[in-house]
């Protein structure tokens, strides 16, 4: 324990309700050295959050019990502790990033004076020095100071995720629990927060324990990983044994089920079924069900742990088979190894243009489309600044961008959501600009959306049935067990479990609230779908078969999709065309590979350089992004990105225009010829 600021040992959590036990955590065992990244990973329902949370001692009083177990931080058992003691310990000592971040933020204070009440909270200082540091926080997590007087509301969920990063690194706490604390940003911002946080464990020794589904971060930031399942850990080692000898089959699952950039796969490989009731687990190893390589053996019994090689556990009777005999089977790829080369004008996955496959026409045409707001001190706010776009049936129109750069405006614009200020949007050849009673109607039902917050979006007094049924009751035309039918074989189209029929949204974690959403947008079987991060809170496995489910609507139903994303990797999978946005204004829009391999907008190139990759040994050079971003309020003529661009010049000064610098592909940037890849 010496060199350990952290040590869990046999913790057993359990919830309970009226009517069931939940074994969320059984027996766990880890710990984390000093100065060490942690990463812990595995799909919704692992129980990752719940061991957070038992360390900071904020599980729900009247359901969760710790039933056993010890959890040690520096020598002394927080378990022994009083709330008193305890209430010290937070914030100071351990600090956690939590997944939602509307749950950590007060509503009815600014973002600037909660930092400040959380810096004064442990530190015997003036609220002028407190209100000084919170600027310094916000803008190191890339917000300007001059919103520090602003709320929550005002922010995109991308920007309440940094105010909620800046509250908990605020007092230099030398533990940090990372709760999925880069989910909701862009990955530009991914990269500054991850390389903040990296300097931060450097100067101040402080160590982190990590939860997240993206093992490209884990690769990029870990020293040591844990993999959870259903409660348990499967298998934990260093991070070069995780990622180059993976030896649990719900390890290798997982880097199964990522999106790899380049890669031809035509499907991605999801883990097949789902995670076992916590109410009633089974005798034998609890991936069991789900596992290609189980025996009779496996459902009998629980294996062990065993220790493959030193300092790395796989709970596995197949332990002792090594991930390369796996590989030389046929059975995986190796987590690490390049993607097979794509042939010159190839899709990413192989999927031909629409016009090409079916023939299919324009459906949504958009012309000069401006999107204004009043901004609260005067002024204009250029949320959507004259954007033009054409999408085809059967197309996906990739959006990226960081936080604030107009993507999910765009988007509710398009769909009247948000009434445009000016421009012309067309749907099937109408002119639905200002649309009639009628054309509205049509709409509704033929443009959907996926909500980037499910929780926001969903009604809380409203069961997972009743919100994905909704749409069919307003509808009308179905009886109540054709809705009830239809809602049930959505609800396992998108790997919801039959037993969150009658569940609430706040009993939920984010994962499965998004799944609702994403249920809930296809229950009318739309032409046209909006979708605003909809694998963002996904673990890996589920991702993809929301994906794959996305592409064989897609295919069998001619579906059109805007799918807005600051996942590159997915970006690049599944779009036939990418768009780049940065403060509200198109920069760059080409087909997907070209846009990939021939980049040519310097916003562009830093968003591809910041991509996580599941690989230890990636040695792609960041480019990190510094400078004051403009603000969108009455911005000035010329570039807005000059004061972050390296090639800034003094012809960046004057207005850009959008260039076809090959066949379909588009740049706005005066540079471009200097600079293409």
């Amino acid at each position: 324990m010496d060199n350990n600021l952290l040590e869990i040992k046999d913790l057993v959590i359990e919830y309970h309700t009226d009517d069931d036990t939940i074994y969320a955590v059984n027996n766990i065992n880890l710990s984390v050295k000093k100065g060490e990244t942690f990463g812990l990973v595995g799909e919704t329902g692992a129980g990752k959050t719940t061991i957070a949370k038992s360390i900071l001692r904020v599980l729900p009083q009247l359901q969760a019990k710790i039933k056993s177990g010890e959890i040690y931080l520096e020598g002394e058992n927080l378990l022994d502790l009083t709330e008193k003691e305890m209430r010290k310990v937070r914030g100071n000592r351990v600090a956690m990033i939590f997944q939602d971040p509307m749950t950590a933020l007060n509503p009815i204070e600014t973002v600037g004076f909660q930092i400040a009440e959380a810096i004064r909270q442990h530190n015997s200082i003036t609220r002028a020095e407190a209100e000084r540091r919170a600027c310094d926080m916000l803008e190191t997590v890339g917000i300007p100071m001059d919103r520090y007087s602003e709320y929550p509301h005002q922010f995109s969920g991308g920007m309440k995720q940094r105010v909620v990063i800046a509250m908990a690194l605020a007092c230099n706490p030398g533990l940090l629990l990372a709760d999925e604390p880069t989910t909701a940003l862009d990955v530009t911002i991914q990269a500054q927060v991850l390389d903040l946080m990296r300097t931060l464990k450097k100067d101040l020794d402080t160590s982190v324990l990590l939860i997240t589904h993206d093992l490209g971060v884990v690769a990029d930031f870990c020293d040591s990983v844990a993999v959870a399942y259903a409660g348990e850990i499967v298998e934990r080692g260093t991070a070069a044994h995780i990622f180059k000898n993976p030896s649990h089959p719900y390890t290798l699952g997982l880097f199964d089920s990522l999106p790899r950039l380049g890669s031809t796969q035509k499907r991605l490989k999801p883990i097949k079924g789902l995670m076992p009731d916590p109410t009633n687990l089974p005798e034998g190893c609890r991936f069991c069900e789900r596992c290609p390589n189980a025996s009779d053996e496996c459902a009998k019994s629980a294996p062990g742990d065993a220790e493959i090689e030193p300092g790395h556990i796989v709970k596995c009777f197949l332990a002792s088979q090594s991930s390369a005999e796996r590989q030389a089977a046929g059975e995986t790829e190796a987590p690490g190894a390049a993607p097979a080369a794509v042939p010159a004008g190839q899709g990413s996955a192989e999927r031909q243009p629409a016009k090409e496959r079916n023939g299919a026409a324009a459906l949504l045409e958009v012309r000069n489309l401006k999107k204004y707001f009043k901004a609260p001190r005067g002024g204009v706010l250029h949320a959507v600044d004259d954007i033009n776009f054409t999408l085809e049936e059967g197309r996906t129109l990739g959006v990226v961008g960081e936080s604030g750069c107009g993507k999910t405006t765009l988007g509710r614009t398009v769909l009247h959501l948000l009434e445009p200020t000016s421009g012309q949007i067309f749907f099937e050849g109408e002119d639905i600009t200002a649309p009639s009673k009628r054309q509205m109607h049509s709409l509704r039902g033929n443009m959907q959306i996926i909500f980037q917050d499910p929780f926001s979006s969903l009604n809380p007094r409203m069961t997972v049935s009743e919100s994905i049924m909704a749409p069919l009751k307003i509808r009308g035309g179905m009886t109540k067990a054709d809705m009830l039918d239809h809602t049930r074989k959505l609800m396992d189209t998108v790997g919801l479990a039959a037993r969150f029929e009658n569940t609430y949204p706040h009993e939920l974690d984010g994962g499965r609230r998004q799944r609702i959403g994403i249920a809930r947008a296809l229950a009318l079987e739309p032409k046209f779908i909006v979708c605003d991060e909809p694998v963002s809170a996904l673990d890996v496995s589920i991702q993809a078969q929301i994906i794959n489910l996305m592409l064989d609507l897609q295919e069998d139903r001619g579906l059109a999709y805007m799918f807005v994303t600051h996942d590159l990797s997915v970006v690049r999978y599944i779009s036939d065309d990418i768009m780049v946005m940065y403060l509200g204004q198109m920069v760059e829009k080409a087909p997907a590979d070209e846009l990939f391999n021939n980049t040519c907008h310097p916003y562009s190139q830093a968003l591809l350089s910041a991509i996580p990759v599941p690989d230890i040994d990636d040695k792609t050079e960041r480019i990190l992004l510094k400078g004051e971003i403009t603000s969108p309020i009455n911005p000035k003529p010329g570039c807005r990105f000059m004061a972050r661009c390296r090639y800034a010049a003094d012809e960046c000064t004057k207005v850009q225009v959008l260039e076809e610098c090959s066949p379909g592909h588009f740049v706005s940037c005066c540079k471009y010829r200097e600079i293409r890849n």
